[in-house]
């Protein structure tokens, strides 16, 4: 969503929460059945939002770790879900960065990508195919975005008294073999 309140610009709540959804859904339909979430801090929306989206897919009960939004949290995160009794066998990551450290953990832990553990992460990394596994991700229309959100700021200086605007853009899946079960 880019809203033109000043130079406000803030991602969609439904489109977070729809693409969360989705990754999750996607899991399932993959024949995965305990997933796990890691999102980031409680009280951020973004967090918030995904961790929404994964727990209105989930029909068990909702295996969440929170951390920070950055890489080091990711790998300790992962680290925890594989330390569980009952570890996960797929897991939906908040964010890019996070998804990188799941998977650098996963990696030094040895463990199949997507055999023993199915992984999405949210938001695209452009290597994202260039891993092996290609890594599954929900994509944000970025550039898009942008574009949208600078189209909406002429128009509010050229007429500074109109009505903000609210334009919604949605996330896409992009499914790759992190997440297909072989």
């Amino acid at each position: 969503m880019a809203s033109c309140r000043g130079a406000r610009w803030t991602p969609s709540s439904s489109t977070t929460r729809r693409g969360a959804r989705t990754a999750t859904e996607h899991l399932l339909a993959a024949g995965y059945r305990r997933i796990a979430c890691i999102t980031g801090p409680e009280g951020v929306s973004t967090a918030d939002h995904r961790l929404a989206g994964y727990t209105a897919a989930l029909p068990a009960e909702p295996l969440v770790i929170r951390t920070d939004f950055r890489e080091q949290g990711g790998y300790d995160a992962m680290a925890a879900l594989l330390s569980a009794a009952e570890r996960p066998d797929a897991v939906f990551v908040a964010n890019n960065l996070m998804t990188v450290g799941a998977l650098r953990c996963l990696a030094d832990r040895g463990v199949d990508v997507p055999g023993e553990m199915g992984l999405v992460g949210f938001d695209e990394i452009p290597w994202a195919d260039l891993v092996r596994p290609s890594l599954t991700t929900v994509a944000q229309p970025t550039y898009e975005l942008g574009r949208m959100a600078a189209r909406l700021l002429v128009d509010r200086i050229a007429t500074p008294a109109a009505k903000p605007a609210t334009v919604v853009l949605p996330a896409e899946l992009r499914p790759r073999q992190s997440s297909t079960r072989p």
